[in-house]
């Protein structure tokens, strides 16, 4: 990645962000310097920006459709079309309406729901106003009935009750004018006062009547959010397209602050990779002649100067689905070593190791599959889904090795199909050879720590910190000694010999460890032997995946000898075994994932990039 600063000519500073959203492969950096101040946003800012919210309040009033897509040319020509403001007038007025008759829908709703309490009165209240009498409307409790009575009495009035539910009654009570302490001796009883609905005539037909309303007003918003769905089919790529341009402009317009300005002039610096800068250059040249300075910075000026600057993961379409995981954790520095491939090796080893069946390796494999045609492209799993089919392959070699079959040799997988005694090959199997798998294990985590460190080594160099590369040196040859002791001791790998000159080495790697670390460099000693064996899990993990599976074949085969009783055991056999796998690959998941992240990139990996972000527009209702 390296760094270029432009300096132009103030009155080409719109062209110059133009061409480098169209050359989109540069991210833009924030100019900043003491002596000159940075750009203000173009003129036309103010003016796109109230476009803008005209034109997105109008997309979220349609509802989406697909349709033509214009130029951005053609898009700015829309924007003080007539045809497009008598549009837009009309899109404002249904919307208006629809609020309108939307809030009018609401309130007939609640009057409705207080009419229905009322309509079991028959009684016209257009009749009831009087200058001695006041109606009051209210609940009250069915055990309250007795303190009411004696509280009407007491104020001289009467009521009429009628059931609202189980337990409550809705009353009218009417009240002399004259009556003092109403509310309270009401109150008092137990009575709750409801505002009343201002009724006409009966309530009964009151009810008639608002529903009658309400269902032509239900009808007549319905006729609107049809023109509105036609208008939607008919216009909304135009909109989408207005509103989409006006987006980019929008950018564009924000983008000047970024560069520094005086009067006549403007500098600017942005990021890209080192081998399209001629590419780059050529095109700036071409569009601006002599009016334009362009000067690079390579990767070790920017590194010299401990400038940050973005990263950039570039892989196959193969790899790129391991970008995510990279990703997931911490984008790497733009010079540091990106781990994506590293995780793609060692995860696959782990994940086959600790899965190691052919049958389940098959089930991962059609189980990734399955994910991947149910889940969106965009969706978290479909990265998961692609790392978990790739890594099926070798769950299904190291279940060739391990000569496992849902939890059988390849002896017993014929013997059933009536081959007795015969067998293509004798495999590692795990059941029987633990401590050559866990010696295996031991070994494949001193080999994945060596290379964490060596790594480490590669990426001090590239930070020219000779300090850290010396130290990540030294651990390297702790762990090859650790290499060299288990090999010799427990496969006879190398002869006798080879320890006295490795154990020279780890004496060697320790003084240099203390010397450059201090005594927290010592303390670190046991905790990388705790990494090494924390690869034991690798056998635990997938022993465990085996023994269940040999249970399963021992006490649930659905063999002919069971009867009738096969019909309960396939199932169970069957579905026991999917479990099984289910269970063995999420374990094969998690514990490579932790024996990635934690064991092994902890020795060269630091993290805490940024990915690199081209300033270039993605366009869905717009076209070149």
């Amino acid at each position: 990645m390296c760094k270029v600063r432009l300096i132009g000519l103030k009155s080409n500073l719109k062209q110059t962000i133009e061409v480098l959203e169209e050359y989109g492969g540069a991210e833009i950096k924030k100019f900043r310097s003491e002596e000159i101040q940075n750009s203000k946003p173009l003129e036309e800012f103010q003016e796109i920006s109230e476009n803008l919210v005209r034109m997105e309040a109008l997309a979220k009033t349609l509802s989406e459709a697909s349709g033509k897509k214009f130029t951005a040319k053609e898009a700015k020509e829309l924007l003080t079309n007539r045809e497009t403001r008598k549009l837009e007038k009309k899109i404002r007025e249904i919307s208006e309406e629809m609020e309108r008759e939307s809030a009018e829908y609401e309130e007939l709703g609640e009057r409705i729901a207080r009419l229905k309490e009322f309509s079991k009165f028959d009684i016209d209240f257009s009749r009831t106003e009087t200058m001695h009498l006041r109606l009051l409307a209210g609940r009250i409790a069915k055990a309250n009935k007795a303190k009411l009575d004696e509280a009407l009495g007491r104020i001289g009035a009467e009521a009429v009750e009628k059931p609202l539910s189980q337990t409550t009654n809705i009353a009218i009570i009417a009240v002399p004018s004259s009556a003092f302490g109403v509310d309270e001796e009401l109150q008092k009883a137990g009575f709750e006062r409801t505002p009343m609905p201002k009724i006409e005539g009966k309530p009964s037909r009151e009810l008639e009547v608002t529903a009658k309303k309400l269902e032509d007003l239900k009808k007549r918003k319905e006729l609107l959010k049809a023109e509105l769905n036609k208008i939607s089919r008919q216009s909304y790529s135009k909109i989408a397209a207005m509103k989409e341009y006006l987006a980019f402009e929008d950018i564009k317009a924000t983008t000047a602050e970024k560069f520094g300005a005086t009067e006549h002039s403007f500098v600017v610096e942005a990021f890209l990779p080192e081998k399209n800068y001629s590419e780059f250059e050529k095109l700036l040249k071409q569009k601006f002649g002599q009016e334009i300075y362009l000067k690079e910075f390579s990767s070790q000026e920017i590194d010299r100067k401990h400038e940050k600057a973005p990263t950039l993961l570039e892989h196959s379409k193969i790899i790129s689905p391991f970008e995510f995981m990279t990703k997931f954790i911490s984008i790497p520095k733009h010079n540091e070593i990106d781990p994506t491939l590293v995780f793609l090796v060692f995860f696959q080893v782990f994940y086959g190791m600790i899965v190691g069946d052919f049958v389940y390796g098959i089930i991962s494999l059609l189980l990734a599959r399955f994910f991947l045609s149910k889940v969106a492209k965009d969706s978290i799993l479909y990265p998961v889904s692609i790392i978990w089919m790739w890594s099926a392959i070798p769950a299904i070699v190291f279940g060739l090795i391990f000569d496992e079959f849902a939890g059988m040799p390849n002896e017993m997988v014929f013997g059933l199909l009536g081959f007795e005694h015969f067998s293509l090959y004798h495999g590692l199997e795990r059941m029987h050879n633990i401590e050559a798998i866990l010696a295996a294990s031991i070994l494949l985590g001193v080999f994945t720590m060596a290379f964490g460190f060596l790594l480490g080594f590669i990426n001090a160099v590239k930070h020219n910190d000779r300090k850290h590369a010396v130290a990540k040196l030294a651990w390297f040859g702790i762990v090859a000694f650790g290499a060299v002791f288990v090999s010799t001791l427990m496969f006879n790998s190398f002869p006798q010999e080879f320890l006295l000159p490795s154990g020279i080495v780890l004496i060697v790697s320790v003084a240099l460890v203390i010397y450059l670390e201090g005594i927290i460099g010592a303390m670190e000693i046991p905790s990388v032997a705790g990494n090494v064996l924390s690869f034991a899990r690798i056998l635990a993990v997938g022993l465990v995946g085996t023994v269940i599976a040999f249970i399963l074949n021992d006490l649930a085969f659905p063999s002919p000898d069971k009867g009738l009783l096969i019909i309960l055991f396939l199932p169970l056999y069957i579905g026991g075994h999917v479990f099984n796998a289910f269970l063995a690959m999420f374990e094969a998941l998690i514990q490579g994932a932790r024996l990635n992240y934690v064991e092994f990139y902890s020795k060269f990996y630091e993290g805490g990039g940024k990915e690199f972000s081209p300033f270039k527009f993605h366009k869905r209702f717009l076209r070149d």
